[in-house]
C-alpha cells in the first residue's frame, strides 16, 4: 500500500508542476495539461528500459533500477519510475538531459523533493525525485 502511496505522490508532484509550468505560457503544456488521466491505467512493471517513441526521447537513468510505467500514448504520454536512485543521482541525470538540449522551463523544490519541466522541440519532461524514487512524464506534441 505504501508503494502505490508513492506512486501517487510522484505522478501529482509532476502533473501540479506541469500545471503550473502551463499557466506560464509553455504551449505544449497548455495544449495537453487537460487530458492526462490515469483513470483507468495499471502501472506496468518492468524489468528493463522499455523501448517507444517516448523513451527513445530520452537516455535512460545510470542509476537505480527502473520500477513501473504508466502508458498514455494513446494521448502523448508516458511515464517511467525509478527506485532506488539518490537525489544527487537524480540531479546528474537531469543535468545530463540539459546538455542534451533540453531547455529548463521551470524548476521548484523543497526539503523531501524536486520538480523539473524540461522542453526540446516538441517533447516535455516533467521531472519530479526524491530521496528514493524518480519520475519522469514524457509529453509529445503531436500538433503540425
Amino acid at each position: 500500500m505504501k508503494h502505490h502511496v508513492r506512486i501517487l505522490l510522484s505522478i501529482a508532484a509532476g502533473l501540479a508542476l506541469t500545471l503550473s509550468a502551463g499557466c506560464s505560457g509553455s504551449s505544449i503544456l497548455e495544449k495537453n495539461r487537460t487530458d492526462w488521466s490515469l483513470s483507468g491505467l495499471e502501472p506496468l512493471y518492468l524489468s528493463e528500459w522499455p523501448e517507444n517513441e517516448f523513451t527513445a526521447q530520452i537516455s535512460e537513468p545510470d542509476d537505480g533500477q527502473i520500477d513501473y510505467a504508466f502508458d498514455a500514448s494513446d494521448s502523448g504520454r508516458y511515464a517511467v519510475f525509478w527506485k532506488e536512485i539518490g537525489m544527487e543521482e537524480s540531479a546528474d541525470y537531469v543535468e545530463r538531459l540539459k546538455d542534451q538540449e533540453y531547455s529548463e522551463v521551470r524548476a521548484e523544490k523543497n526539503e523531501v523533493s524536486v520538480g523539473t519541466i524540461l522542453q526540446k522541440g516538441a517533447v516535455t519532461l516533467s521531472i519530479s525525485y526524491s530521496s528514493d524514487s524518480l519520475s519522469i512524464l514524457i509529453a509529445i506534441d503531436s500538433a503540425p
